[in-house]
């Protein structure tokens, strides 16, 4: 065992490795992610300057030498907009010369090709905890300004105190959940019969963060902009300079993870129904041109409506992407894999753009998982996970339980195809062939049969453990 690894570990952050040369880019990217880092790569300056600019980067690391701009230029640009963030420069030319220039430049440090993996290690393990100590030094300086401004309204973890209201309307009743964007709230409209809404608040770290709030913004639009009864309805987005919310239709109901954990395996009629909810709102959003990118049983809510449960709602289109749009490209993390690992399509865990065929797997992920209780890939860690995906079959549904039928599983097992061709084309496509399993009530009924009033806010009925199960269409 290398005796700097522990260090490593401990100091884990997030990098960026530039380099023109994909065998050089792999190498550094392999040595650095087995200490645990997490590692972006990028083949220009260019690319690498949109991943600087939409993530929190801890150290940049380039070769000096590339074809739309150097290293050093990368180094300035990069400087300009973070003085403090750490640049290693990498260079062929071992010599006293260059070293000096990378340092004259305002390198951090400077590395000789081929690249010495320990003092690789041990450079980025400098770079990474002065960064940290840095930004530490910064939060201390101004951190009596932020108490101040947040005493009144959050308490000391950061959650927002109950009967804080916001844009002078939105009363705060309690917090429903947290997770890498912002927290939901439900909340009460003061100046609307007291209508209650969910409010995702942009965590104040990011808030202070432009490209964060943009994309925060863009999850807003994108949702907004998808008007489909299995799809949460967006009602308003207020940007102030001490918060940042998304207000939508405040759902009740049971996450289709709690479902797959508390129930039996799901019969092949229920599944089919809320699989072909799924699929419809998946179906608008590929028509918008819009991806969704992560989708798993916690991201599908089943509410219900008029007396009939398993109402599917889609949820967090935080990390979703307008396919095409130069915009989008620019707020998110070029390089990186995005989304949950377990229902990553294979092409997107060898680093291809998304496509409306990786949600299709996703849909495959998930309907695998409702009838067998388990993901169809599992590893001991994140690399494990992904070459599983990458290499490996799913086992047989058969094998794992009883009452699923040999063509039932063929669809499950289209969906999960590693080849996209192979895949259903479209959602669409992938709902027609679950058409034998819906009943006649599913299949008669247009999408827009089971759309919430569209007048207020929808509010669901909770569907708690031992209460009666209201009808379920299956």
């Amino acid at each position: 065992m290398r005796p700097l690894a522990s260090t490593h570990a401990e100091l884990g952050g997030v990098i960026v490795i530039v380099d023109d040369d994909v065998a050089v880019r792999r190498a550094v990217a392999r040595m650095l992610a087995r200490e645990g880092h997490d590692v972006s790569q990028a083949s220009s300056g260019t690319e690498a300057l949109d991943i600087v600019r939409t993530r929190q980067i801890d150290v940049l690391i380039t070769d000096i030498q590339m074809p739309d701009m150097t290293g050093v230029d990368l180094l300035q640009t990069t400087r300009r907009e973070d003085p403090n963030l750490p640049v290693l420069l990498m260079t062929g030319d071992p010599g006293i010369d260059t070293a000096m220039k990378a340092v004259e430049y305002g390198a951090t440090e400077y590395l000789t090709k081929p690249l010495d993996e320990r003092r690789l290690l041990a450079s980025v393990a400098r770079a990474i905890k002065a960064h940290r100590d840095a930004r530490v030094h910064r939060q201390l300086l101004d951190s009596v300004t932020r108490e101040k401004a947040a005493v009144s309204r959050r308490s000391p973890d950061g959650a927002l105190i109950v009967d804080t209201v916001l844009a002078n309307r939105y009363r705060i009743v309690r917090a429903l959940g947290s997770g890498g964007m912002g927290t939901v709230y439900e909340a009460e409209r003061e100046d609307l019969a007291g209508i209650r809404v969910a409010i995702k608040v942009l965590h104040a770290t990011l808030a202070k963060r432009a490209d964060a709030v943009r994309r925060f913004r863009r999850e807003a639009e994108l949702l907004a902009a998808l008007h489909h009864p299995s799809i949460v309805h967006v009602i308003d987005f207020v940007s102030l300079p001490d918060e940042t919310f998304i207000v939508m239709e405040l759902l009740r109901g049971v996450s289709l993870t709690e479902v797959i954990r508390e129930d039996p395996p799901l019969t092949e009629s229920r599944a089919a129904v809320i699989i072909a909810q799924i699929l419809s709102a998946l179906d608008a959003a590929h028509a918008a041109k819009i991806v969704h990118r992560d989708l798993k049983p916690d991201n599908v809510l089943l509410t219900t409506v008029a007396h009939i449960s398993d109402v599917v709602k889609v949820l967090d289109f935080g990390i979703a992407k307008l396919v095409g749009d130069s915009e989008a490209s620019t707020l998110t993390q070029t390089g990186a894999v995005l989304g949950t690992p377990a229902y990553l399509a294979p092409e997107y865990a060898r680093g291809d753009g998304p496509s409306a065929l990786g949600d299709i797997y996703a849909v495959g992920c998930v309907l695998y998982e409702m009838l067998t209780k388990r993901a169809p890939f599992a590893g001991a860690s994140y690399n494990a996970l992904l070459f599983a995906i990458l290499d490996k079959t799913p086992d047989p549904i058969e094998s794992l339980r009883g009452g699923v039928s040999a063509d039932f599983s063929a669809i499950v097992m289209r969906a999960l195809a590693k080849d996209p061709a192979k895949r259903f084309q479209s959602a669409r496509e992938m709902a027609d062939a679950l058409g034998p399993w819906l009943p006649p009530e599913v299949r008669r009924l247009p999408a827009t049969a089971l759309a919430p009033i569209e007048s207020a806010p929808t509010e669901m009925l909770d569907s708690h453990r031992g209460a009666r199960r209201p009808k379920k269409l299956r």
